[in-house]
């Protein structure tokens, strides 16, 4: 199921006000989305898992900083923090597997949708790791361009070339895959 941001921002109010019942809801919304950006992360799925829950804890403890609006990239940022952190207490370095963080398509999506989420994480996983980590900044962890900046260290008007050519490169090869299959 498709997560929708109506209804996780709804979610998020929930559990600012107290709803510890919205936390169930929001693991059976994003669950998978959560763990499978924190297995590309610490790269096991025991950890992977320890460092979701860990998520919902802190979630828990400080839903109240969250401001009505963009509660998708709110609640992936404090997965990857917190799996950012877990590999400082355990002196591991990130490896940041992207292509483990692309799992695009649920069980749970109807065969033409799960079929359209295959085909673009297969279109992701095509491009070169510069412009998958454009794509993953700024759809999947929804930064803006001066955090892009920020995280690779770069100005922001190079952030924003990164991500134009990241862009036209999955347009072209999503294109290229559609003519292929028709």
């Amino acid at each position: 199921m498709p997560y929708d941001s109506a209804q996780l921002n709804a979610l998020l109010q929930r559990i600012k006000r107290g709803d510890a019942a919205a936390l169930d809801e929001i693991f059976a919304l994003m669950g998978k989305r959560m763990v499978a950006l924190a297995r590309g992360i610490v790269g096991t799925q025991a950890d992977a898992e320890d460092v979701v829950s860990e998520s919902f804890l802190k979630l828990a403890r400080h839903a109240s900083s969250y401001r009505e609006g963009n509660a998708y990239g709110f609640l992936m940022r404090i997965v990857r923090n917190t799996a950012l952190d877990y590999l400082r207490r355990n002196r591991r370095t990130a490896t940041e597997d992207i292509d483990a963080i692309f799992s695009l398509a649920d069980e749970r999506y109807s065969p033409e949708r799960r079929e359209d989420a295959l085909f673009l994480e297969k279109a992701i996983r095509s491009l070169p790791p510069l412009e998958k980590k454009m794509i993953y900044y700024r759809y999947y962890l929804d930064y803006t361009v001066r955090e892009i900046a920020r995280e690779e260290n770069i100005s922001k008007s190079a952030a924003e070339r990164a991500i134009s050519r990241a862009e036209e490169m999955l347009k072209k090869s999503l294109q290229a895959g559609q003519t292929e299959g028709e």
